[in-house]
This record gives C-alpha cells, structure tokens and sequence, in this order.
C-alpha cells in the first residue's frame, strides 16, 4: 500500500446499525483498519530505558501525534482528489503510530495480562512452530540478532509519501524521547519504482484482497464484510470481551521480516517449467492463484487479463465452489490456502465460521533494492531485499499462526475440515494438495526440506494430467520478528503513560 494505496471503497460516515457498528475511529491507530498511506515506512524498534521518562513524554508530547483512523480516512479522500485533478506529485502526509511487545508492556502496566499465549511468549519463542528453520541449540538460524536479544520492547511505523517527511518526523520523535529509549533495529520500506509499484519484489500485485470491515467498508463485489471486533477489541466478532477495558479499540500486531530470493525463485520457475512442459509464466500463476497483475486464475485461467487485474470491481469477484477439481486454481496456490474461499462449504461449514475467523488485515511494505544485473546473470541474491510483513487482528494464536501453521504449512489443510473433506480430482484419485508454494515453511527437527504442491500443470478446461511441483528450497526466508499490542490512542494518553 502507497501513497495511492491500495483501491478502497469507504463510507462517507460511520453506520450504525446492529449489523454494523459504529467505530471509534479517532481512537484506533491509523494503520489497523486502512493503512497508513505511505510510500516510505520505517520502521523504529526500541527498548524502553528510563521508564518514568518515557512514560511522561508518551502522555504529553508524542500520544496526540499519533495517526487515527479518523485522519487516515480523511487522507483518502484526499488522496483521491488529488489524483482526480490530475495530481502526481506525493502527499508528504506524515504517519505516526506504535505498538508495545509483552516485555514492553511489563514495563509500562506491571500488572497488564493481555491473554494472548502467542503474545505473552513472543514471535522468536514461537518461530519454531511456525516452521522457521533452528539449529541443534533451539537457535533460529536466519534471525537477525536484534529480533534474538528480547530487548525489543516497541516499534514506531512512521510513515509518509516521501523519505525526507518520514525521517523528519522520526528524528523529530526519536529527539522528544531522548535517553528514554534505546534504538535496537530501524529499518526503512518503500514502494518499489515505476510499474512495479504496488508489487512485491517477486512481481506480484500485492494487498489486493482485504477484508472488508463492517461499518467502515462499502465492499466491492466479492469483498466479504467482517465483523470489525475480528480486528479490533471491543466490537462483535471477538471470542470474548477483551481482559482489560483498556484494550477496546487496540489490535494486535505481527511483523515478520521476510527475504525474498528473487533471482533463485525465478530461475526456479523457469527451469520447473522446463521439466513440467508448461509455460512460466502460467506456471507462476498457478502458484500464486493469480497472474502478476492481479486478475485470478478464478476468471482467467489461461491467460493473465490486466484490466481485469486492476479493477477492484472484479480482481475479486469470485469463490472456489465451482472449481472443485481444481482446474482453474490449484489448491496449493497461496491465495487459495489463505483464503480457501468457499471451499469448506462442501464438508458442511460456511466462510463465515470456517474463514471468516481466521482473516487478517496487512499492512506491509516491501524492502531492499530492485535486483541487480550482477544478481540477474548469476541468479544469486547478494543484496537483502523482501518484505516487512504486518498484519492486525484480535487473536494472534488463532489467526496469523493459524494461518501459517494450519493452512500454508500443511499438505493435508484442506481436508481437515470439520466434518472432513475428501477433495478428489475429476478422475476420482485423491488431491494432495501439499505446501503453500510461497509462504509455506516446510522443516523437519528445524532444517528445511523440500516441499510440494498438487497440480502445478493446468487441465483445463479439461484434461486428466497429474503432476506435482518440487520445490527444493524456500524461496521466502524469515529474518526476524515480533509480536505487538497497538493499544487506542486513549489507552496511550492515560493507562500506559499514567
């Protein structure tokens, strides 16, 4: 998402009706629910060093330069005008919001308990399970060190349409703080130049498929409305009520940062191509579940349709009730195992208590430079580039981690409906559909093996042809991450600064 973010369709004012509630959108940080617009985001990770300190400078000087929904709202339709007239110069408009690890918290509110496992442990205890590779001592073996060391205790995303907006405002932050905090990692995303923005580095459109948040989003065709508490604590849609009043309003954040080996993917693609006898580019597609412009295999299953792709009235006007054979779109393809949109209804289950639940808001950016002709030739990466993956929701455990563990990394995830579903192939054998070729980690004992994924050669519209993609390694490596509370701009200014 950019300055010109992502297409969205808001409504021109809250609604609240008992389907849809009214939000408090001058108390939820700017980045859960939209998305701070941005070109440039950095990202400031901190330990809290003199509490008393920080706590002061919180209340007084930093909590009401945070970014709400409200104004980030507002920026969209400031956006929006600006390119109508014709506009293609960036807004600076300058972002500000931050979140607060476990060990943060304890810091702030000694007595908080916010009643999340995956939280309370934090995103390196939990790694393993998510199938990052370690060593024989238990030690994530690509982490970077500062994501070890358990001395992050918050993030500033500070964002904006221009480098030099971002750096002056955190350096304007990083100064009203002081010796309060200490920097552990700061890091800058941006959007990727020229045609490719928009795109992560693998050449994807990305963020083309969010839900939509009842009382906030008028939904394009498709685009299913959930309700805003899968998100955000204090409306329906959460398990329970939140264990801390405090919390309403607030939303967990998961960032994970995660290399991307782009010359090896693409070398990959073309030589499995080679040995399936199909063509790459399809075969990336099929891998994807949609073509590098954004239009899906759903609707156009041989060839890519970029006007398609880039109309938000249609890149999502599907589900996969009528590709049970799994001709149009494999059911390894990543968006296929992220969001296996109707799928579960064969066994008996809706999308709204199979899916739904399981949905979460991203919000990231990619990262590093654009490949080098160096890297190109020798099909090596030598330079760092990837994504800053985020994601908002109100249950880490059983959302990000449900995804990952349950869905992209598990050969089976398809059939373990309940009740199960046995999903045969037109001709009756059994799919087998194996890993998220994308996201999927696959290790065993911490050392990474090689995966696979069901149909990667197409029999459509008809055809009997089975095959099965090898993939020898991840191409999609995690490098670091952590587990935050982005608590209300209330809770900022009182409970966590009192």
């Amino acid at each position: 998402m950019s300055n010109e973010t992502t297409p969205q369709r808001l409504l021109a004012a809250p609604v609240s009706t008992p389907e849809s509630p009214a939000l408090d959108l001058h108390e939820i940080q700017g980045d859960v629910l939209i998305g701070l617009q941005k070109n440039f985001e950095r990202f400031v990770f901190f330990r809290i060093a003199e509490v008393a300190e920080f706590k002061s400078a919180l209340r007084k000087r930093i909590a009401h330069r945070v970014t709400s929904t409200l104004t980030v709202k507002a920026r969209e339709f400031q956006l929006r005008d600006h390119k109508m007239n014709g506009r293609k110069d960036p807004l600076p408009l300058v972002g500000l919001n931050v979140g607060f690890t476990n060990t943060g918290f304890k810091k702030l509110l000694a007595s908080a308990d916010l009643k999340d496992p995956s939280f309370d442990k934090g995103a390196a205890a939990q790694a393993p399970s998510l199938g990052d590779a370690f060593d024989g001592t238990g030690k994530l073996i690509h982490w970077k060190p500062e994501f070890l060391s358990n001395n992050i205790d918050g993030v500033f995303l500070v964002t904006g349409g221009t480098q030099a907006a971002v750096d002056e405002e955190a350096h304007h932050v990083l100064s009203i703080l002081g010796a309060s905090i200490t920097v552990i990692f700061d890091e800058t995303g941006q959007v990727r130049p020229g045609l490719e923005k928009g795109h992560e580095h693998f050449g994807w459109l990305d963020g083309v498929s969010q839900p939509g948040v009842k009382g906030l989003s008028d939904p394009f065709p498709g685009q299913r409305l959930i309700d805003p508490g899968h998100f955000v604590f204090g409306y329906p849609g959460q398990a329970g009520p939140p264990p801390l009043s405090w919390m309403n309003n607030g939303s967990f954040m998961v960032f994970r940062r995660l290399n991307q080996l782009v010359p090896e993917f693409g070398n990959f693609i073309l030589s499995a191509a080679g040995t399936l006898g199909v063509d790459p580019v399809l075969l990336g597609a099929r891998l994807v579940g949609r073509w590098k412009s954004g239009a899906p295999l759903a609707l156009t299953p041989s060839q890519d349709d970029t006007t398609l792709g880039a109309d938000p009235n249609q890149n999502n006007n599907f589900d996969f009730s009528d590709d049970q054979g799994e001709r149009r779109c494999p059911y390894a393809a990543h968006i296929r195992k992220t969001n296996p949109r109707a799928d579960f209804d064969q066994g008996g289950l809706s999308q709204e208590t199979a899916v739904d639940p399981r949905r979460v808001i991203r919000a990231g950016i990619p990262f590093g430079p654009e490949v080098s002709p160096a890297e190109q030739s020798a099909n090596t990466t030598s330079q760092e580039r990837g994504l800053m993956f985020v994601c908002y929701q109100t249950s880490i455990p059983n959302q990000f981690e449900f995804l990952q563990i349950s869905w992209a990394n598990k050969p089976n995830f398809i059939s373990d409906g309940i009740p199960p579903v046995l999903k045969k192939h037109p001709d009756g054998s059994v799919v087998k559909v194996g890993f998220d070729p994308i996201i999927g980690q696959n290790t065993v004992n911490g050392q990474p093996q090689p995966r696979t994924a069901d149909e990667p050669v197409p029999n459509y519209p008809t055809g009997n042809v089975r095959s099965t993609l090898q993939e020898p390694q991840n191409f999609i490596v995690p490098t670091g991450g952590a587990y935050f509370f982005v608590p209300s701009i209330a809770a900022l200014e009182n409970e966590l600064s009192a």
